[in-house]
């Protein structure tokens, strides 16, 4: 059995890809022809969510599981998971929330040679920017090679700037004029 599924990428520009897998390939297995697909960085973790036609995230399904009795990516089947919802979503690398949206568009008994298929591709997902490597983690430039007005404009300062002058201008004549015993 073959299953046939749509990805969406939640973003602004459209990207799809319809792709084709093997019903017994494991979902650690579609995890991994994903994220290649996609051209994401490999090594982040993901997860599987059941999801309602809504899009409604239910029960989340791990890559891997935590105790022999709970399902996960590695021992849920492709088939076996979309027997169960017809929809799903599907989170890569949880720092920077790749979110798609997984709906299944058939299934078919007869099976071809390839495990994965992609049968359709819409655009592209934008390449996040990779720091330079003396950046401070979580920064897209380093400190000491940005301007004043960038580092207020990262922290939120730069409408500072205007407000702390004009405080001053305002009350200069008035720490003047107080006498202090």
């Amino acid at each position: 059995m073959e299953v046939y599924l749509r990805f969406i990428a939640d973003t602004s520009d459209t990207v799809i890809r319809d792709v084709r897998i093997k019903g017994s390939a494991s979902l650690l297995n579609l995890h991994e022809q994903v994220y290649a697909t996609f051209g994401l960085e490999p090594g982040e973790m993901g997860s599987f969510y059941y999801s309602t036609s809504d899009w409604d995230q239910g029960e989340e399904l791990p890559m891997f599981s935590m105790d022999d009795n709970s399902p996960s990516m590695e021992t849920m089947i492709v088939a076996d998971f979309f027997n169960q919802t017809a929809h799903a979503l599907y989170v890569y690398n949880f720092l920077d929330m790749n979110i798609f949206y997984v709906e299944k568009v058939k299934e078919d008994k007869e099976e071809g040679f390839e495990d994965f298929v992609v049968l359709n591709a819409v655009g592209e997902l934008d390449k996040p920017t990779k720091p330079s490597p003396d950046a401070a983690p979580g920064m897209a430039k380093d400190p000491s090679q940005m301007t004043e007005a960038e580092i207020n404009a990262m922290y939120g300062l730069d409408d500072l700037e205007g407000s702390k002058d004009s405080y001053a201008d305002e009350n200069e004549d008035n720490f003047e004029d107080e006498e202090y015993y």
